[in-house]
């Protein structure tokens, strides 16, 4: 029998993982509450910095480097562009934590990078204000990724291999029994799977709430503001800035505006995504203002766009890739935000890589954890 693969979430994980396994000999089926592409979770707001240069780990840089080929395979094999390299900047003070790594993957990695100091990167990039410590690393082969059509497009290739998605669909349950078969329950029904891969974003300690104190959902905001003259956009790079001022921006497809986002201390926990507010708050929006006012002097003074989503975190901030601490045919891929999108596709792959058995492409095991406590869960009433 061909082994039975589920997928829970078909977003910017999951749709990659299901992509994968439909290029294998598995029976894949993927859950998804509501479709493919949709923008009510993290995959939306238009675009996605796709980037190469690291700001935490060089562990990264393997994985970065295999997402880079199989986004060029997922374009190639779609027909589709999902990415424009247009180059992209790094920025921020040069003793910070996160400069100091980057630089050392600049000088590691082997890609074409550039690095200004303030002064020049001011006359290059006169957009942007910095720091008085700030310098500026051009990537040559950074851009700016579609996020809502990649998911879409990679699932619509997923069922065009022979893949199962059930859309409009909530997992209720899952659990594993002693000879090892995983149950996926869904509003009264149960399959059984081989294996499961869970990959449901800001809902995963819903599908996994014994996972509760693991996972944790935040809803974050992005804000897009018009340029304040015409054309003054027309050259602009998508850029990330460190911490402390950390932001990250990308212009809109016609180049008229720039979506900026903050950092984590800006993003509001919530208890759960349904039903979590999608008002943006006048005291919420003002960092947003004060940023761009700062950093951006080439932009309007207010917004002109808002959006909220919905995304989930580990404490550490790093993801989550590995087997459930209780069930070992159950493989959790969640805690993406900020990396999430760029490195989509080589993710996928590390997901189907383990449904399958097969040696991984790419080494994740720095991202595992020792232990991962867990939260009794009662069992339902039958009253």
């Amino acid at each position: 029998m061909r082994q039975r693969v589920a997928v829970i979430g078909v977003g910017t994980i999951g749709s990659q993982v299901l992509w994968q396994l439909s290029k294998r000999d598995c029976e894949v089926t993927g859950y998804e509450l509501f479709s493919p592409g949709h923008s009510k979770g993290a995959a939306g707001g238009e675009t996605r910095l796709f980037r190469t240069l690291e700001l935490e780990d060089l562990r990264y840089d393997p994985v970065v480097d295999r997402a880079d080929e199989l986004w060029k395979d997922l374009e190639a094999t779609s027909g589709r562009e999902l990415r424009q390299i247009t180059g992209s900047l790094v920025m921020g003070d040069e003793d910070c934590p996160g400069m100091r790594t980057a630089l050392e993957g600049v000088a590691q990695n082997g890609r074409e990078y550039r690095v200004y100091s303030r002064e020049d990167a001011l006359k290059a990039f006169p957009q942007f204000a910095l720091d008085d410590n700030d310098i500026t690393v051009w990537d040559r082969d950074g851009g700016i990724i579609k996020p809502e059509l990649t998911v879409n497009t990679a699932a619509a290739l997923a069922e065009a291999n022979g893949a199962t998605i059930l859309r409009a669909t909530r997992v209720e349950c899952v659990d594993q029994r002693e000879d090892g078969t995983v149950l996926v329950t869904t509003d009264g029904e149960t399959r059984e799977f081989d294996r499961v891969v869970v990959a449901s974003g800001a809902w995963t300690a819903k599908v996994l709430p014994d996972m509760i104190d693991v996972f944790h959902m935040r809803r974050l905001v992005s804000v897009w503001f018009f340029g304040k003259q015409p054309g003054c956009l027309d050259d602009f790079l998508p850029y990330l800035r460190t911490e402390p001022a950390y932001s990250y921006g990308l212009p809109v497809p016609d180049r008229s505006a720039v979506k900026i986002g903050l950092g984590f201390p800006n993003h509001l926990p919530i208890d759960c995504p349904d039903g979590a507010p999608l008002d943006v708050a006048e005291d919420d929006l003002r960092p947003f203002i004060d940023h761009a006012a700062r950093y951006l002097p080439v932009l309007d003074s207010y917004p002109m766009r808002i959006s909220t989503f919905f995304e989930g975190y580990t404490d550490d901030r790093h993801e989550y890739a590995q087997p459930h601490p209780r069930m070992d045919n159950v493989f959790v891929m969640a805690g993406f935000s900020g990396h999430g999108f760029k490195m989509s596709p080589a993710m996928g792959e590390v997901g189907a890589d383990w449904a399958t058995g097969t040696t991984p492409h790419v080494d994740t095991t720095f991202l595992h954890r020792e232990h991962t406590p867990l939260v009794e869960v009662p069992e339902p009433s039958m009253a």
